[in-house]
């Protein structure tokens, strides 16, 4: 399975809480521009891991690929950082990573921190999908690592929404079937560049 959440002992403490970016939508001008559904929910998923732990820095990881002549690298970075000061982070306890540009890369520039050592209580916050790739990358360099799921949790067991239309294709399942076999094919090629 790709969902592998960490079991969080009562006494373990992140001193970081990693956000992996997840995209954004460009506008017609920066102040437009909005964060995409997944990197909404990771942001959501950690600030509330935050007021658990407000001791925590949160750092919010990546760049998005390809906007690099559009908008500044940080820009990511900043609607995350819009997003948790809305919801009550202080920016002192804010750090934006404006360097990275995927999974592996995240890993490695919080390697290359100095404020970072190899047993420091991380905290991972990425969608359901991704956590064993992020927990694989993040491994390579770090022993002390939680990982944290940001989807949502279903609550309408009741099956009530289940009609003729729900045999038919929908968009949203073959977009979530894709994004998992993206995500096996990007385990094998973490195996394959490391």
């Amino acid at each position: 399975p790709l969902s592998v959440e960490s079991t969080t002992e009562p006494d373990w403490r992140p001193d970081y809480i990693y956000v992996l970016a997840a995209g954004f939508d460009i506008g017609d001008s920066p102040a437009e521009d909005s964060s995409g559904l997944e990197t909404t929910r990771r942001v959501n998923r950690a600030v509330a891991l935050w007021r658990e732990h407000p001791t925590a820095t949160l750092v919010m990881a990546g760049i998005q690929p390809g906007t690099e002549s559009l908008r500044n690298p940080d820009q990511q970075g900043q609607l995350m950082q819009d997003q948790a000061e809305r919801m009550g982070v202080p920016a002192a306890s804010i750090i934006i990573d404006a360097v990275s540009t995927n999974t592996n890369g995240h890993a490695k520039v919080a390697h290359d921190q100095d404020f970072l050592a190899p047993d420091t209580p991380l905290a991972i916050v990425t969608s359901d999908f991704h956590l064993r790739r992020a927990h694989r990358e993040f491994s390579r360099f770090f022993g002390n690592l939680r990982m944290v799921g940001s989807d949502p949790d279903i609550t309408d067991d009741t099956f009530g929404d289940v009609s003729l239309r729900s045999f038919w294709p929908q968009v949203d399942a073959l977009r979530d079937s894709t994004t998992y076999l993206r995500e096996y094919a990007a385990l094998a090629l973490s195996d394959l560049r490391n």
